[in-house]
């Protein structure tokens, strides 16, 4: 009966560590930094990035960087892969890509309208405290 006990002792331990999202994925990552981005919220994305980028970069810099991307670049849709070797890790993301196309037209001279293409970029990331951490700013992301 001891036996038992303990073996559903340590499957609930097991399941709970498991639930307590120890460890996030690098794809969870690069999703969270999306949606911080996209809230503002640029304290919690320079949180995201690895100790070497915050090395190079500090806060305020990072900040002004954030708040200086053209959002009309890109735009994030989702991870579509993603690739681990040990501490390091790649991940897919698919984006909207803009770029501009100058159109004539007798109306109004010249015209200026984005044309969107659907391209997969790369995000890096290193393990760092049990924790990915994105290793050099993601512009696809912003």
């Amino acid at each position: 009966m001891k036996k038992v006990i303990i073996a559903i002792m340590m499957l609930a331990v097991v399941l709970t560590a498991g639930c307590a999202g120890i460890g996030n994925s690098p794809t969870k990552t690069v999703e969270n930094f999306a949606l911080q981005f996209d809230e503002g919220n640029y304290d919690t994305c320079y949180n995201l990035m690895s100790s070497d980028y915050k090395g190079e970069t500090g806060l305020a810099d990072f900040v002004d960087i954030c708040k200086d991307m053209n959002p009309d670049k890109y735009e994030f849709i989702e991870v579509t892969k993603e690739y681990i070797d040990e501490d390091t890790a790649v991940v897919d993301v698919l984006v909207n890509e803009s770029s501009v196309a100058i159109k004539f037209s007798l109306k109004n001279l010249i015209e200026v309208e984005p044309e969107f293409e659907e391209v997969t970029k790369q995000i890096e990331l290193v393990k760092q405290e049990d924790e990915w951490k994105i290793t050099e700013f993601p512009y696809v992301l912003t």
